[in-house]
């Protein structure tokens, strides 16, 4: 019988400018997107296809730390630096990077009940997505 693969959040490691990110909120902690589509069609008038490759590498991380993150005071001075700086997200079977990733702003704030969220959005302008498990 095969193995069973468990996922488990302690695994998910992320580094920006190579230090490693801790205090995330409940939920989500990471996501990512690819910003554009890797390839291009279209079909003529006579319906004759075509297809380009898109060469755009941007792509966008998503963090959501807790309020009481400690990484949450370095991500604001790398936001309010427009500091650019390498990014990488590694699981045991997945690894997104990037050399050149920049905060596009500081978190919006809110405060309430709960632990607030802070949430930094990052633009990466040549990200990578590996399956390597």
């Amino acid at each position: 019988m095969a193995d069973i693969p468990v996922y488990n959040a302690k695994d998910v490691v992320l580094t920006l400018g190579n230090i490693v990110i801790q205090g995330f909120q409940d939920g989500d902690m990471i996501s990512y997107t690819i910003k554009e589509d890797r390839v291009q069609t279209e079909v003529d008038a006579q319906g004759i296809p075509s297809i380009a490759i898109n060469n755009n590498r941007l792509g966008q991380v998503t963090i959501n730390l807790s309020g009481n993150s400690a990484s949450h005071k370095y991500l604001n001075s790398l936001a309010n630096a427009n500091k650019i700086v390498p990014i990488v997200i590694k699981t045991k079977n997945e690894k997104i990077t990037g050399n050149q990733a920049i905060i596009a702003k500081p978190a919006d704030g809110q405060f309430g009940k709960q632990t607030p969220k802070r949430t930094y959005t990052i633009e990466v302008l040549d990200m990578d997505v590996q399956v390597v498990a």
